[in-house]
């Protein structure tokens, strides 16, 4: 049985850009496939192997002033977000020489990573960011991500509008096990955070135990085909923590429709896992 479709449909999950992984062209691409998909709003951010800052002249597809420029062109049907590497960031003091250990390190001025907070949030008018911590090589909880989300606190207070943190979070790493995300999230009720996948496969184990008492984290169904990762999830805390996306271009939007229908078996429920309980979080109801 198919459901009727909701006031809205809010896809969480889609990959624009291209790459040695991907030829998603948006300008031509995206709004015919949210047609095709029954999608009304869609959360884009950058092909995960082609991120990069600002949007280089060799490739005209990428960089998170290309998703700007997608989501200047449908407003309010695209919702960009950033892709911030962490790494680009001042040490906190000398680990080496011994004997400076912990004290200041002057050699660098700049903090890049920072300063694409600032400018993709207040100049670029995102509405949030992209974490693969598996696919960039860092952990989640790592100090470095932190200042960035430190970051995004007061940068919300100026855009006058909730950000939204999508974490990469399939548990196919030490860097994004349910674990390591509940550890960051805890320190930042304010921010929302979506656990893209579910901690499919192997999260499922601790999902709703270590994830689930954090309301500031909304469990995301993208490519997590097993039911049985995110039951205890369910049983626990209903389908108003739930949200799905369709990983695209990757996978077609239907994959997402038949995961939400193994989960969820009432039509209203499955409503509101398919966009009404962003819309609300993100105040898109408004």
């Amino acid at each position: 049985m198919t459901t009727a479709k909701p006031a809205v449909v809010v896809d969480t999950h889609c990959h624009v850009g291209v790459s040695p992984t991907c030829t998603f062209i948006a300008e031509e691409e995206l709004l015919p496939w949210m047609d095709r998909g029954g999608i009304d709003v869609q959360l884009i951010f950058q092909v995960n192997q082609a991120a990069c800052h600002r949007t280089p002249e060799w490739n005209p597809f990428i960089g998170n002033d290309y998703i700007a420029k997608i989501q200047r062109m449908c407003p309010d049907r695209i919702l960009g977000l950033a892709t911030i590497n962490p790494w680009l960031q001042p040490p906190r003091g000398y680990t080496y020489p011994r004997e400076k250990r912990g004290s200041a390190f002057p050699h660098i001025s700049r903090n890049l990573a920072l300063e694409e907070c600032e400018r993709v949030i207040g100049e670029l008018g995102l509405w949030g960011v992209k974490m693969h911590p598996r696919e960039h090589g860092y952990p989640v909880n790592h100090w470095t991500v932190r200042q960035i989300l430190d970051q995004l606190l007061p940068l919300q207070k100026q855009a006058a509008k909730p950000l939204v943190i999508v974490v990469h979070a399939a548990t196919d790493s030490n860097y994004n096990t349910p674990e390591a995300l509940a550890d960051l999230v805890k320190d930042y009720p304010e921010l929302l955070f979506l656990m893209a996948h579910s901690g499919y496969i192997w999260g499922g184990k601790t999902l709703a135990r270590v994830v689930g008492p954090y309301p500031n984290v909304l469990f995301d169904l993208t490519a997590c085909p097993d039911a049985g990762t995110v039951a205890e999830a369910r049983d626990l805390y209903g389908a108003t923590r739930f949200v799905a996306g369709s990983d695209g271009p990757f996978a077609w939007p239907a994959v997402k429709h038949a995961i939400v229908e193994s989960v969820f078996q009432a039509p209203e429920e499955r409503a509101m896992v398919l966009g009404r309980n962003l819309c609300q979080r993100l105040g898109l109801d408004r």
